[in-house]
């Protein structure tokens, strides 16, 4: 029995006397230099220990170091840089196989995540290293992992986008997680500082030994923090070598969206259309790409229903899903027109008046879109118009919006917006078509123009690029055409503008009627010209030929207005050759017009053919001429 008490102590002795003598024995320097030398051949990257570095053994193997960094991308700030790192693991349950660790602590750790100029992340670490059996989860060192106390404190998170300049960073970043075994729970506390707000994370999975091995574990999240909580309630799952998926039921409240955009911007926005948001749905993905399915939403009384998602592993987010809406009353939702401020400079403008302030449209290539909006109608500016659909596509910095044929005015509308703001002068491309809509409800609400009405068929299509407003209206080119039914020219009445010509001015109203306007368009670098423009009215046919300088904002126009014996207007195919004839030459800028006859075109004509100008007259002297033509000269009863 001595002997075999003898032997029990020696085989006790023998460890702790070589684990008293191993510090002595092993050169740290050298553990060091082999550590930072394996990590750099697996990884690429190196691994740098400026500081001190200790290692003990009894009555715990415990490590620490100081000035720990991790590179991150060539000539950029390193990935992880640590001012202390300390671990402690029990030496009895090592011995045995279990890795128990007493204590696990980072202290005052920085992780720079930064995206470069060509899209790449220093995140993205390459493996070259190949992986051994040890590295799965299989019974042993891993298989009985014990995290008694982990501690990261005073961290400090950012992210630097170096293509669009935006920063993030997260300060005071406090953690401690706790995993008493691997067949029970791990419960992880943490809090921060993001742009000066206070956020808080609870997350908790159980058993955990299923991700290690494959399999599910239950899952339970909670952030909350900037006016806002979101619970994710589900499990989290584990196949092969594929990642973490997870799956379960999302409920995000927001009592403050003014307090949460501003944690995530760091900007305090002004004048939000609406302060709360309640939404849930059933989430499901991974965490770089995650879809929701069966939203519901309600943003003040504003609802929402349809799918989502977000993919977080591009060069930007990524945001698509489509969603169903009810009748939108969007003038609630535009900001209020800003105050001028008296202070501020005078914005440069051009000679007629456009702006040469540059248009900053970088906000575009932040994150990517594809979405669909499907609205049950729509009001704006007092403007309603029927149910449409909206589809919206972002790829980096290149907009597409598209409307699908809308009720509008009496008529529909529908069409096509490009707008790319990838290049440094951005460039705008719009097709449209217009059929039966009101021409002046809608020029009075949206372009401050009431001189014309009508019903309007027309389709353009046109394209230009700049950096100001001054540049897009010069660069505009494209072609379109449009047609007016039975409406009026306010402001002027060219029937009028003949009989004074002639000699039979009357007091009528300042406007023309027409049964049918219509004219083809082509523009070039902003001036659209013109060749076949016409108005058919009853006792009136008018042609006409110029342009309109939309840079300059003036009016080069030759119309020739023709009183005729027809009282037909609209729908008539005859094409009057003959008639009483006056130009009338329009000039001018678009708020100071001139209309003019040219009576010396009329002489020119009659000379060249006075046989047809005495018909002409001859006409007015038969019956019919006295009750249509002269009606129509004369403005009143002949």
């Amino acid at each position: 029995m001595r002997k075999f008490a003898f032997i029990l102590c020696l085989l006790l002795l023998i460890p702790i006397a070589a684990a008293v003598a191993l510090p002595f024995l092993v050169p740290v320097g050298a553990i060091v230099a082999e550590v930072e030398r394996q990590i750099e051949a697996t990884t690429g990257r190196a691994l740098t220990i400026k500081g001190r570095v200790d290692l003990s053994y009894f009555p715990s193997i415990a490590v620490t170091a100081d000035q720990v960094h991790f590179a991150g991308v060539r000539q950029g700030e390193d990935l992880l840089s640590v001012k202390r790192l300390a671990v402690r693991l029990r030496l009895m349950p090592l011995l045995r196989g279990k890795a128990e660790v007493e204590k696990f602590v980072l202290t005052e750790p920085l992780i720079d995540l930064t995206v470069d100029k060509q899209g790449k992340p220093n995140w993205d670490v390459s493996l070259t290293g190949t992986p051994s059996p040890a590295d799965h989860a299989s019974p042993g060192f891993i298989g009985d992992l014990s995290l008694a106390e982990v501690e990261v404190t005073g961290g400090r998170l950012r992210y630097n986008d170096v293509r669009t300049g935006m920063v993030r960073e997260a300060t005071d970043v406090n953690i401690t997680l706790s995993l008493p075994d691997l067949d029970g729970a791990m419960i992880m506390e943490a809090s921060a500082l993001l742009n000066g707000t206070p956020l808080s994370l609870d997350l908790g999975i159980d058993p955990v030994r299923p991700l290690l091995s494959g399999g599910a574990a239950g899952m339970a999240l909670r952030l909350a923090g900037a006016g806002a909580g979101l619970d994710v309630k589900g499990q989290v799952q584990r196949q092969g070598d594929a990642p973490l998926s997870l799956s379960g039921d999302l409920a995000l409240t927001v009592t403050s969206m003014a307090d949460l955009i501003k944690a995530a911007t760091g900007v305090e926005p002004s004048d939000l259309p609406v302060n709360d948001l309640n939404l849930t749905g059933k989430l499901s993905g991974t965490p770089a790409r995650l879809a929701l399915a069966g939203l519901s939403a309600k943003a003040g009384d504003l609802t929402a229903n349809g799918n989502l998602s977000v993919k977080l592993d591009g060069a930007r987010p990524a945001l698509g899903g489509s969603l169903s809406l009810p009748r939108l009353e969007l003038d609630r939702y535009l900001p209020a027109p800003a105050a001028p401020d008296p202070a501020a400079p005078a914005p440069e403008v051009g000679p007629a008046g456009w702006s040469k302030e540059r248009i900053d449209l970088s906000a575009l290539k932040t994150a990517d879109l594809d979405l669909t909006l499907q609205l049950a109608g729509l009001v704006l500016k007092g403007v309603e118009a029927g149910a449409t659909t909206l589809t919206l596509k972002l790829t980096d910095g290149r907009l597409t919006a598209g409307l699908a044929d809308t009720a509008l005015f009496g008529g529909t509308l529908g069409g096509k917006l490009t707008l790319d703001a990838a290049r440094p002068s951005l460039s705008l491309a719009v097709v449209a078509t217009a059929r039966g809509v009101q021409a002046e409800p809608l020029l009075t609400r949206f372009a401050g123009f009431d001189r014309l009405s009508g019903a309007t068929d027309g389709s353009i299509d046109i394209r230009t690029s700049g950096s100001n407003q001054q540049e897009l209206v010069g660069g505009l080119n494209g072609t379109g055409s449009v047609m007016f039914r039975n409406g009026a020219v306010k402001g002027v009445n060219l029937a009028q503008i003949v009989r004074t010509a002639i000699g039979h001015g009357s007091a009528e109203p300042p406007q023309t009627d027409f049964a049918e306007m219509s004219g083809a368009f082509t523009l070039t670098d902003g001036i659209a010209a013109t060749e076949d423009f016409h108005l058919l009215a009853p006792l009136l046919r008018v042609t006409g030929k110029g342009n309109v300088n939309l840079p300059s904002k003036r009016v080069d126009m030759r119309l020739t207005p023709k009183l005729v014996g027809s009282l037909e207007g609209q729908g008539t195919t005859r094409i009057d050759v003959d008639g009483i004839t006056v130009p009338v030459r329009v000039r001018g800028t678009f708020d100071n017009l001139s209309w003019t006859p040219d009576l010396s075109s009329s002489v020119k004509a009659a000379l060249k053919d006075p046989k047809k100008a005495q018909e002409q007259l001859e006409k007015l002297k038969t019956k019919e001429g006295a009750k249509g033509v002269l009606k129509g000269l004369l403005g009143k009863k002949p």
